[in-house]
């Protein structure tokens, strides 16, 4: 079993160490190997991967479950398929509000009987959230700040909250 990471990334190279060695004891033996997105891209069907995700749209749970996307550029690299799941995903895309469409996406995970989760068919392994660590002036008051979604301007999200407290 080998789990592929992107070379140059120190925080998923120690991510990958530390699952191998939790995963020693239970008596599975995984190799890491790293590269390019180009060779992480030509391994991550058939091997586990690991990827930064994270994002406050719930199309997020289409990509990775949906049977539509699967195999589509990173959507869904295990090729996932549950009909059940699928049908909660368009359920939640037909819904005519946002808030009628959140139980649909909740179902999605868990609906009593089967999902895309930890609960039923673990599709999907999230190992963690990482922290930002951010140095300011300390003059300035970042406010509360906006939950760290992978990839965004987390920092940014709040700027007409930031105050100058210095005189």
């Amino acid at each position: 079993l080998t789990l592929w990471y992107t070379s140059g990334d120190s925080t998923r190279r120690d991510l990958a160490q530390a699952i191998r060695a939790m995963l020693e004891p239970l008596g599975i033996k995984m190799d890491l190997q790293s590269g390019s997105w180009e060779t992480v891209e030509r391994n991550m069907h058939s091997n586990p991967t690991l990827f930064g995700w994270g994002s406050l749209d719930p199309m997020e749970l289409y990509h990775h479950y949906s049977s539509k996307a699967a195999g589509v550029e990173y959507y869904n690299p295990g090729y996932y398929s549950n009909k059940t799941v699928d049908a909660h995903l368009q359920q939640a895309l037909d819904a005519p509000t946002w808030q009628k469409a959140v139980p649909f996406w909740q179902q999605v995970e868990w609906d009593g009987k089967t999902g895309a989760g930890v609960k039923g068919d673990a599709a999907w392994a999230w190992l963690l959230n990482v922290q930002h660590t951010y140095l300011t002036n300390p003059c300035i008051d970042l406010g509360k700040p906006a939950p760290e979604i992978h990839g965004s301007w987390s920092v940014l999200n709040n700027l007409q909250d930031w105050k100058w407290t210095c005189k």
